[in-house]
């Protein structure tokens, strides 16, 4: 089986396991991507403390779920999105104004999209969480 998208096959396994109401999962395989979403997953308190494990192969995630999380996903095709645009895109993917965010790439690194709108730059829509 060949995985196409391992940021989409991770913010799933969470969901379901958020849904299953599970206190920890295991997500593989291990990315840089993975890792800087989940940091943001951190500190934004939608996830607990999360582990790499390194299994010899490509490595996988141990992470501690805390029921936080409603609905994560990842946004398919990633749009390149200005920063003056960022509010019309809440209005598409969010349930309400200040109410989760997106993970955005940009050109000095991965972060929330309202970190993106503070230092007035734009990126691509990686994934969104609330």
């Amino acid at each position: 089986m060949t995985l196409l998208d391992p940021l989409a096959n991770a913010m799933s396994i969470i969901k379901n396991a958020e849904f299953a109401s599970k206190s920890s999962v295991v997500v593989h395989p291990a990315s840089k991507t993975i890792a800087a979403c989940l940091r943001i997953f951190q500190q934004s308190g939608y996830i607990g403390e999360f582990e790499y494990i390194d299994d010899g192969r490509s490595g996988k995630f141990k992470i501690q779920l805390l029921g936080r999380i409603n609905k994560c996903g990842v946004i398919k095709p990633r749009l390149p999105v200005k920063w003056a645009e960022y509010q019309r895109v809440e209005k598409r993917y969010l349930p309400a104004a200040n109410f989760g965010f997106f993970i955005v790439t940009t050109s000095k690194g991965i972060m929330t999209h309202n970190k993106a709108k503070e230092e007035h730059i734009g990126g691509r829509l990686l994934a969104y969480v609330y």
